[in-house]
């Protein structure tokens, strides 16, 4: 007599199907997020992403690039030390004093340290004010080891796709956020009033080309940035000591250094590269924190890439400083005379070039 099956010890059909099922599922996934990421927007919307945010400026850098006819002779390029410790409008008008002729000066620097941001700023620079002829950069003692938190906003998905993978903390996290980014600035480019955006240039909303940050102002958060106080030594030196303690040391030997700074040093090289391309002189300026003007890590680096301008004397200046990091409106008038006095020395030795006729593009 035949025994029944006993059809609960039997394998599961279902388990080839449920993995075919799930692969598809992924397939599916990939192809949707590749799909978003190809999605077309206007790039002038990907610059009004930061409203409410400290990176709000980057609205302004991309009006005054696009939109402003003004020419730039000179870029600076930096963090927010170099954003609010040299006054473009006073460098411009110092030089055209002692030189003579009018020089158009532009102070790009926006707030946080990171290298790759700088490479996005000056390919668009170049992009749009081909009669640049020198860029500033700025340096802190110790570089950003995992870039602008704000590059993945900016960035052209390409540039994304190709940073540095090994040892690049940020660069699987940038990547994962391009479908999302992509397909987010698509709706807006669709349904701008919706959004908030606008996708024609406003002058009414723009500050001009004399914008300062040296300036106090309103915060996009209500307050109050007070650029024009005067500070004692001990309301700084507290909060400046804190900050060095809690600034990460080298770590690895200078034979190693390439992988310490990978992001630092892979764009900076770029940025140079792309610079000296278009026939741009290049050099780096360093401001201190209060108190502490310490050695630049990795100085040698920088040094075969352009001049460095260090104005670690002001370190000891209380009087220069509105918190341990950022200068005031004294000590951005400081910066911006020697800045300026040492551009114009150099012009008229013929070491730098960057006069040029008055013109508009």
């Amino acid at each position: 007599m035949a025994q029944p099956t006993d059809t609960l010890n039997a394998p599961a059909p279902a388990l080839p199907a449920r993995r075919g099922l799930l692969a598809l599922f992924v397939l599916a996934f990939l192809a949707c997020c590749v799909g978003a990421t190809l999605l077309p927007h206007d790039r002038y919307i990907r610059y009004q992403q930061f409203g409410g945010t400290a990176m709000l400026p980057l609205g302004w850098v991309y009006d005054r690039l696009h939109y402003d006819r003004t020419p730039i002779d000179i870029a600076i390029i930096g963090a927010s030390r170099t954003e609010v410790g040299v006054s473009g409008p006073q460098v411009e008008a110092l030089l055209a004093a002692k030189l003579g002729r009018p020089v158009h000066v532009a102070n790009l620097s926006l707030p946080q340290d990171g290298r790759n941001l700088h490479y996005e700023m000056t390919k668009e620079l170049l992009a749009t004010h081909p009669e640049v002829k020198l860029i500033l950069y700025s340096l802190i003692e110790h570089a950003s080891r995992t870039g602008h938190p704000a590059f993945r906003d900016v960035a052209d998905t390409g540039d994304v796709l190709r940073a540095p993978m090994l040892l690049n903390p940020k660069y699987f996290d940038n990547v994962a956020y391009q479908p999302y980014r992509q397909l987010s600035l698509f709706l807006q480019t669709q349904m701008p009033g919706l959004f908030g955006v606008h996708r024609r240039f406003d002058p009414k909303r723009y500050a001009g080309a004399e914008h300062d940050g040296t300036l106090s102002h309103w915060s996009v958060h209500g307050n109050w940035v007070d650029r024009d106080t005067i500070h004692t030594a001990d309301e700084l030196a507290k909060a400046a000591k804190g900050k060095v303690a809690r600034r990460n040391p080298i770590f690895l030997p200078a034979r190693l250094r390439e992988y310490e700074y990978v992001i630092e040093r892979h764009y900076t090289r770029a940025t140079i590269a792309l610079a000296h391309a278009h026939h741009v002189q290049t050099g780096f300026l360093y401001l201190p924190i209060y108190g502490h003007d310490q050695p630049i890590a990795d100085v040698d680096f920088y040094r075969a890439r352009g001049f460095i301008l260090n104005i670690g004397v002001i370190a000891r200046d209380a009087s220069s400083y509105s918190d341990y990091a950022h200068l005031n409106r004294n000590g951005s008038t400081k910066v911006s005379r020697w800045l300026a006095g040492w551009l114009a020395t150099g012009e008229k030795r013929g070491q730098l070039h960057f006069v040029s006729n008055d013109r508009v593009r």
